[in-house]
């Protein structure tokens, strides 16, 4: 079968290309996408430099991680799904595609545009359970994109209260307060965060932070935002190196700091940690179908894979106006 995919082919050139897909093998599916959503901060990255730090740069490369679509045909030994079942993987951004791992099928009731969310909800979750959180803890989560507004919303289901968004953006604080947010603050307009969170807050801050901008600058702030003997969770990916003064706001005030890395999710279960990889976005799906978690209302941009250059580059020169985006197939 003959499938349309994104290619990234060079530092800052995104492309469609046709490729033939096998028909599936052993563990197999093959998917029809309905949807594929951008992962703004990582995929720009990656389409701007070529590859993750550290790693050289190699052309060309599929792009994407987030996926929705149709079982149209299935290999030997697959028994979790059907044909005509509707999945959310853990997929590339292309028209179709085989999938052997990380697919999960879509409840009834639960749209496209909540589905293909599922991978970044799965690593906002990671962030709810590395933190402990529990009821009645005061939260602030650093960070309003995607990733950031699924761990508020998912925060709040775990009993934190209250919960402050702080952005940039007044768009985003506005979406963070129409999903749950107590209280949203933004930096340009507010002359003293740290002090205007300690006086939302019963502590001398909040109890638990939510790194979710993957800015290393932003890190001095995190912790300074953190209560004595607070949690700082580090949802974002950090690319760069992060300079604080870590004997004043870390280590004289006992503040825990957490990393949160999705792919770190078990996937074998444990006596006494039983939220593997497969639990937790099954759990996610449940979610969506009790409308308990959507996304589909942060999506800001819509795309046909055509004109997949010119959304990267929107994307990348405006990403304040990007929340949410996806390709339509």
């Amino acid at each position: 079968m003959r499938s349309q995919r994104l290619h990234c082919t060079d530092k800052a050139r995104i492309e469609v290309v046709d490729i033939e897909v096998p028909s599936p093998g052993e563990g197999q599916i093959l998917v029809e996408n309905a949807c594929t959503a951008v992962s703004v901060g990582t995929e720009l990255y990656v389409w701007l430099n070529g590859a993750e730090p550290g790693r050289s740069p190699s052309f060309p490369h599929a792009m994407g991680y987030c996926s929705a679509g149709t079982v149209i045909d299935k290999g030997p030994g697959v028994a979790e799904v059907e044909i005509g079942d509707r999945i959310a993987g853990q997929g590339c951004h292309a028209s179709h595609q085989l999938l052997d791992s990380f697919y999960h099928r879509i409840p009834d009731g639960v749209v496209w545009e909540d589905a293909v969310y599922l991978v970044m909800a799965a690593i906002a979750i990671r962030a709810v359970r590395k933190g402990c959180l529990t009821l009645g803890e005061s939260l602030v989560v650093l960070g309003a994109g995607i990733v950031g507004q699924l761990a508020l919303s998912l925060s709040r289901l775990s009993g934190v209260l209250p919960a402050i968004a702080v952005d940039l953006d007044d768009s985003r604080l506005d979406h963070a307060l129409r999903r749950g947010a107590d209280h949203a603050i933004n930096p340009r307009t507010t002359d003293d965060v740290i002090s205007t969170v300690r006086d939302i807050c019963v502590d001398d801050g909040a109890r638990v932070v939510i790194e979710a901008t993957g800015k290393p600058a932003v890190y001095p702030l995190a912790v300074q935002l953190a209560c004595r003997g607070g949690r700082v969770i580090a949802l974002g990916s950090p690319r760069g190196t992060v300079e604080m003064d870590f004997m004043r706001d870390v280590h004289l005030r006992e503040v825990d700091l957490t990393g949160a890395f999705q792919p770190m999710t078990p996937e074998q279960d444990h006596v006494y940690y039983p939220w593997t990889k497969d639990r937790d976005r099954q759990l996610l799906l449940v979610l969506m179908a009790q409308e308990k978690l959507t996304a589909r209302d942060l999506i800001t941009h819509r795309f046909i894979p055509e004109r997949c250059q010119e959304a990267y580059e929107i994307l990348a020169l405006r990403p304040v106006e990007a929340l949410g985006a996806i390709f339509e197939w």
